[in-house]
């Protein structure tokens, strides 16, 4: 009995670390003075390949100077066959009780929010990614990294 208890703990173990797909890419880009200037742009150069099927997110790590449970931006695809995808996003950052989501470490929240899902890749090259601050003001205080990660979609 014993070492079939042992067998399944050893089991959900191995299943469990390799269920999780590895960053296909990933890059954060950190803010000066913990504030994103509502014309700072940023670029992200994704290398893929052809018929690649990935998912997006969008991260974000925020301090409590973050004065909103909004977070709005609009984002751009720019794929390697000269297709153009742009949507603005409205992403919530608390939830209705008004706690953060995602992960703290030492007042800072890191929040990974879903982009798009299943885009397939038509030719191989260079997706350059834009994400753009569409918040009202000049300035946004209390973000700390703005990042895009980029995974195998599971379909």
């Amino acid at each position: 009995m014993r070492t079939i208890f042992i067998s399944l703990i050893i089991a959900a173990f191995v299943l469990g670390s390799c269920s999780r797909e590895p960053d296909y890419f990933h890059k954060d880009y950190k803010l000066k003075d913990l504030v994103w200037k509502r014309f700072d742009i940023f670029w992200f150069d994704v290398p893929v390949q052809k018929n690649d099927v990935l998912d997006f997110y969008l991260t974000v790590s925020t301090n409590e100077n973050y004065p909103l449970d909004k977070f709005w931006v609009n984002i751009t695809f720019y794929t390697p066959d000269g297709t153009t995808r742009s949507r603005d996003y409205d992403f919530d950052l608390k939830d209705k009780e008004g706690n953060w989501l995602g992960d703290s470490n030492d007042g800072v929240w890191k929040i990974k929010l879903p982009v798009r899902r299943d885009m397939t890749i038509y030719e191989k090259g260079i997706c350059k990614v834009r994400v753009e601050n569409k918040y009202s003001k000049y300035e946004l205080p209390g973000v700390a990294e703005v990042g895009l990660t980029a995974r195998k979609s599971r379909k």
